[in-house]
C-alpha cells in the first residue's frame, strides 16, 4: 500500500515540477513511510511513497521501469489474481526480478490492452503508466474505489494524486475558484462524489474507470466496469466457497495481519475465513463505557469462537475529542462523516500490532443490509401516480390519519422514487437547509446518472430494490470507502476488503432481494452462513453500534470552536453561505429545538479543510 503523485505536461519542460513532487512526497509520508522514489523526463514525472507489504526488497521499489527501459509504473494497491498474468507471462520469457505485484502489473499493461485487461484484475489498485517513447499516461482505478485516484488539469496538463490537497496546491489548480454546486453536493452526501471537484477542473476520479493522456490531447475518461442493475442469471457458486477464496487470497502478506472485528456480521464472517486459513490471527475492536452502544462483549464472543488475539481497546470522550486535529489533517478533502473519528482511533490501535487489517466493508450494500433497502417498497408506489394525485393523497392522510401516513412531503418534492431515494443518503438536516443556506442547485453525481439512466418499472419490485442497491454501491459505499482509506493510511495500516473482492461482486449480482431479506431481516444470507459457524443467537441479536453524542458535544465542549469558526468564517467562504441561515440553524442546535449537528459539523470541516489543505505548497 502506499501512494503515488504525478504531473503529465503538454508542452516539454515548461515547468520544472521537482519541489512539488518532493513536497508532496514528505507530505504523504504517512501513507508510504518505508521508502519513496520519483523519475522524470521531459514531460512526466512520477512520485511514489511505500508502505512495504510484499517483497519487502528494494527490487520492489516504485516507480518501476521495465527491463527493457521503455515503460514506467506507479502503482498504490494489491492484486490477488497476480498468478494467472504471471504464468502467461513466464511464457513469453519474462524474468521477473521480484515476487512483487507490482512487476506483474507492469509487464501485464505492456503485453495486453488496457480495454482488456482491466476487467480481469482482481484487487484494490489505483495506477499511473507511462509509455516514454508514445508519450502516453494510463491512470485506473479499481471496480469500486477501494483505492483513491484524484486529478486536475489545465490547458498545461495534468495534475495526479492519491491525495485531493497535492492537486489542489499545483500551479494548474491552485487559482482556480471553488465550485458552489460541488459545495452543494458535498453538504448534501458527507462528501465529494466521484466526478467531481470542489475545486474547479479537478476530481475523484471515478472508479471502474481508466484515462488515457496523450501529449497535446484533451484528457479521455473510459468505463471498464460498472455494477449491474439486472441480476445475473450464470450458475450461482457458494457463498461459502467464494467468501472463502476472496479471504484466502487476501491475506497474501510479507508482513504481520490482522482483522477489524466489531462483533457485527460482515467483519466477524471475514474472521472466521481468516483463521481458517492462517494461525495467529490478530482481532482488533474498540469500545465504550455505555451498555446501549457497546459491541465489545459480542466480539468477544466470537473471538473465544475462533480463537483469534483479540484486542479491545476501551476508549473515552476525551479519546475521540483529542482525535480532531488529526481527523483534519487526515482528510485532505472535504469530508464530513464524523464516524471518521473512532476508525482513526482504531486504526491507529491496528497499526501497533500489524500492518494489514481486512475489514468487513460492503456486506451491507451488495445484500440490501440497510434498513431504509426496505422501505422503499412501500415508499416507492405513491410514485405510480400523478404528482396532482400525491399532493390530494398527502392533504387526505394529513388531515384523516396523521400518525398512519404513507405519503410524506418528500414524495412531493422527489420526481420519482430513485430521487426519493437518493434523498435518504443526505446527512441528518440536509434536505432540511440547504436551499435556504446557499441559494444554488447541488451538482447531480455523476453516478446518480448512471443508475437514472435504467428505465424503471415500478411494478417490477426487483428492479426498484437493485436500482437501489447499485445506488448504495457507486454513492453511499464510496464515502465508506474514503473513510476508511484515509483514516488507515493515515497511520500506514492496509486495510483489505474481502467482501468487494471481483468474485463476490459478481456472486452478489446473481442475488436477488428475496434472498437477502427474510423476515424484516437484511443481508440474511450472511447472517445464516455466520450462524452456521457460530450460533444464531449470536448472529441475530438486536445490532448496537457506537455513535459519537456531537450533538452534545456541540452544546459543550465543542461550543466555542464550532461557534467561532462558522460564524466567522473567512469571507472568501462566507459569500457561498447565508448568514442568517446559519445562525438559526446554531441557535436551534443550542437550545435543543433541532439537531442540527450533521450539518453544522459539515459546515465547520468544510472550513477547516480549507484552513489545513489550501495554498500550502509554495513553489
Amino acid at each position: 500500500m502506499c501512494g503515488i503523485v504525478g504531473v503529465f505536461q503538454h508542452q516539454s519542460n515548461k515547468i520544472n515540477n521537482q519541489s512539488f513532487i518532493n513536497w508532496a512526497l514528505k507530505d504523504m509520508e504517512r501513507r508510504g513511510p518505508d521508502s519513496n522514489g520519483n523519475w522524470c523526463d521531459d514531460i512526466c514525472h512520477q512520485g511514489f511513497v511505500r508502505l512495504s507489504i510484499r517483497d519487502l526488497s528494494t527490487h520492489a521499489s516504485q516507480p518501476m521501469h521495465s527491463s527493457c527501459g521503455r515503460y514506467i509504473l506507479s502503482f498504490n494497491g494489491e492484486i490477488y489474481n497476480q498468478q494467472i498474468f504471471e504464468k502467461e507471462l513466464k511464457k513469453d520469457g519474462i524474468q521477473f526480478q521480484s515476487t512483487s505485484d507490482t512487476e506483474i502489473l507492469l509487464y501485464s499493461l505492456i503485453k495486453w490492452n488496457i480495454k482488456d485487461f482491466l476487467p480481469k484484475l482482481n484487487g484494490m489498485f489505483a495506477f499511473a503508466f507511462y509509455d516514454k517513447q508514445t508519450k502516453k499516461l494510463l491512470l485506473a482505478r479499481d471496480r469500486v474505489g477501494i483505492k483513491p485516484l484524484y486529478i486536475g488539469w489545465s490547458s498545461d496538463g495534468i495534475v495526479y494524486s492519491s491525495q485531493y490537497n497535492h492537486i489542489i496546491n499545483h500551479s494548474y489548480c491552485s487559482n482556480n475558484s471553488l465550485d458552489a454546486s460541488t459545495i452543494a453536493t458535498y453538504l448534501n452526501l458527507g462528501y465529494v462524489p466521484e466526478k467531481n471537484g470542489i475545486v474547479q477542473n479537478t476530481m475523484l476520479f471515478p472508479h471502474g474507470h481508466y484515462a488515457e493522456i496523450i501529449q497535446g490531447e484533451e484528457l479521455t475518461i473510459h468505463e471498464y466496469y460498472q455494477y449491474p442493475v439486472a441480476i445475473s442469471h450464470i450458475d450461482k457458486p457458494s457463498l461459502n466457497d467464494i467468501l472463502e477464496k476472496s479471504v484466502t487470497q487476501q491475506l497474501v502478506s510479507d508482513v504481520p495481519i490482522g482483522t477489524f472485528m466489531s462483533g457485527g456480521t460482515d467483519s466477524t464472517l471475514v474472521t472466521s475465513y481468516a483463521v481458517k486459513q492462517q494461525q495467529n490471527i490478530q482481532s482488533f475492536t474498540i469500545g465504550v463505557n455505555d451498555k446501549v452502544m457497546d459491541e465489545s462483549e459480542a466480539a468477544q464472543a466470537f473471538a473465544n469462537i475462533f480463537k483469534t488475539t483479540h484486542r479491545c481497546t476501551f476508549i473515552e470522550e476525551k479519546d475521540i475529542l483529542n482525535m480532531l486535529d488529526a481527523n483534519f489533517k487526515a482528510y485532505s478533502e472535504p469530508f464530513a462523516d464524523y464516524s471518521s473519528l473512532p476508525t482513526l482511533l482504531l486504526s491507529e490501535i491496528t497499526r501497533k500490532h500489524v500492518t494489514v487489517a481486512l475489514s468487513g466493508d460492503g456486506g451491507d450494500e451488495l445484500f440490501w443490509g440497510y434498513p431504509r433497502n426496505q422501505k422503499i417498497i412501500n415508499a416507492a408506489k405513491p410514485f405510480e401516480h400523478n404528482l396532482v394525485w400525491r399532493n390530494f393523497s398527502f392533504l387526505k392522510e394529513k388531515i384523516l390519519k396523521p400518525k398512519q401516513r404513507t405519503i410524506l412531503k418528500r414524495h412531493l418534492l422527489s420526481a420519482d422514487y430513485l430521487e426519493y431515494y437518493y434523498k435518504s443518503l443526505f446527512i441528518n438536516g440536509a434536505e432540511w437547509w440547504l436551499n435556504d443556506m446557499m441559494n444554488v442547485n447541488a451538482t447531480t453525481p455523476y453516478f446518480l446518472q448512471t443508475v437514472e439512466a435504467y428505465k424503471s418499472d415500478l411494478a417490477d419490485t426487483s428492479v426498484i430494490m437493485n436500482k437501489i442497491r447499485k445506488l448504495e454501491t457507486d454513492l453511499h459505499l464510496q464515502r465508506i470507502l474514503l473513510k476508511v482509506d484515509r483514516a488507515s493510511m493515515y497511520h500506514s495500516l492496509e486495510v483489505r476488503v474481502p467482501l468487494l473482492d471481483n468474485d463476490m461482486l459478481d456472486y452478489s449480482a446473481t442475488c436477488n432481494y428475496t434472498e437477502c431479506i427474510k423476515e424484516g431481516i437484511g443481508k440474511y444470507n450472511l447472517k445464516q452462513l455466520l450462524a452456521t459457524k457460530t450460533s444464531a443467537e449470536l448472529v441475530f441479536k438486536e445490532k448496537k453500534g457506537f455513535t459519537i453524542p456531537l450533538g452534545k458535544w456541540m452544546r459543550n465542549e465543542l461550543k466555542n470552536e464550532i461557534a467561532q469558526t462558522i460564524l466567522n468564517m473567512p469571507t472568501h467562504l462566507a459569500t457561498f453561505f447565508n448568514r442568517k441561515t446559519i445562525e438559526e440553524m446554531w441557535q436551534k442546535h443550542l437550545t435543543n429545538q433541532q439537531d442540527n449537528s450533521w450539518i453544522l459539523w459539515a459546515v465547520y470541516s468544510f472550513i477547516k479543510w480549507d484552513a489545513v489543505h489550501r495554498n500550502k505548497f509554495k513553489n
